[in-house]
């Protein structure tokens, strides 16, 4: 969720791992796209082709770049990361789906054995390991894998069911250009068709993945909303936390680490089971400084529940009043979740103990300040 764009309501942080493969994506489309010969006039490409076929054994550079079971690696120890692994994790990243891909027989045969098949779920059928190292071609594969096909616990993949049609009398030679055209790019166009580019690559990649449930509950237009917000860093990053359910609380830290956190009560008011809600809301000493809050800056009438519905929906509608002129309720609460946040941070760190009075004093000194502040800004 964090590095997905926020216009699918996440944070738009770069991924490390994507944008190092982006960066190999120019040397990969080569590779998938043009034909041998175009390769060969090609310096570069010639020896990227080169180098994967011999790493590898086979005699084109497509199949393991298509085909991850098919990837051989030398040796027991891991090496370090090099050109042809950066080349692997670029194609993988790429969304892609291989069920309608018509290959032909020339193409069938050249592929490894292992290629051919998989093992569903409801199978525990073991694939002898000597299947890795042959190919569709051999002619002495392992009976396993015949009886396997036969009861069911192996399954052919769907592109290689065209193989046992009739072929044609002038069977067309080896191509990948079938798999390579069910590359699936953001903009919808086939990949022999898009231009190399980082951005392309970038946003075909994003696009692909799944958006989170939690963030799905909240509407675009109450994101849009909430993105430009003159927030500081802890105001915007603990309320994110809140929706995403990313709150340290004792209850989440004892189920991830129960070694480190042996116990899961409220270390403020030893309450069984702290939530991330009890961390924020209903601990004592908070749920006052909420009512606090409530008396001083909103509507008497308006509830912490009305609160957390507000904060976990990012839909302020129902909170629209506010006792202090110049800032909106919605300011209000979030600089409140800020300095709850950062009093049970220094309980938990340093031992300050939480007093709701301080607290409040804080809270209002930072709507004042934050007052101050807009009013500056609307004279320049």
């Amino acid at each position: 969720m964090w590095t997905l764009p926020k216009e699918r309501r996440c944070l738009g942080v770069v991924d490390i791992q994507i944008q190092a493969s982006t960066l190999y994506f120019r040397w990969l489309h080569p590779l998938l796209v043009q034909d041998q010969d175009v390769i060969d006039s090609h310096p570069v490409s010639y020896l990227l082709s080169y180098h994967i076929r011999n790493v590898n054994g086979y005699p084109h550079h497509q199949i393991p770049l298509l085909f991850p079971s098919a990837r051989r690696t030398k040796g027991l120890k891991k090496q370090r990361t090099g050109t042809v692994d950066m080349l692997y994790r670029a194609v993988d990243y790429l969304p892609k789906s291989f069920d309608a891909a018509p290959i032909n027989t020339a193409t069938a045969m050249t592929l490894p054995l292992q290629a051919a098949f998989y093992v569903p779920p409801s199978s525990s059928l073991v694939v002898p390991l000597k299947v890795k190292v042959m190919m569709v071609s051999d002619k002495r594969a392992p009976s396993t894998v015949f009886r396997g096909l036969a009861s069911g616990t192996l399954k052919f993949q769907p592109y290689f069911l065209p193989v046992y049609n009739p072929a044609p009398l002038v069977d067309p030679g080896v191509s990948f250009a079938p798999l390579v055209d069910q590359f699936c790019l953001n903009d919808g166009q086939p990949l022999g068709n898009a231009q190399a580019s980082a951005k392309t690559f970038r946003l075909s990649v994003l696009s692909s993945m799944e958006q989170p449930l939690v963030l799905q509950n909240i509407s675009a237009s109450h994101w849009k909303f909430f993105w430009p917000l003159s927030l500081t860093y802890i105001q915007r990053n603990v309320i994110y936390r809140l929706i995403t359910g990313c709150i340290p609380s004792r209850s989440r830290l004892h189920y991830m680490m129960p070694g480190v956190f042996e116990s899961h009560n409220c270390p403020v008011c030893l309450s069984p089971n702290e939530t991330a809600s009890h961390l924020l809301f209903d601990c004592p000493p908070k749920e006052k400084v909420w009512q606090g809050v409530i008396f001083e800056f909103l509507w008497p009438t308006t509830s912490i529940t009305d609160i957390k519905e507000a904060l976990l929906s990012l839909d302020f509608s129902d909170i629209w009043y506010s006792q202090v002129k110049g800032i909106h309720p919605y300011i209000v609460l979030l600089i409140t979740l800020s300095q709850i946040w950062l009093a049970h941070m220094r309980f938990v760190f340093d031992n300050i103990i939480l007093v709701p009075e301080a607290i409040l004093v804080n809270i209002r000194f930072t709507v004042r300040q934050t007052v101050d502040e807009d009013q500056i800004h609307s004279l320049l």
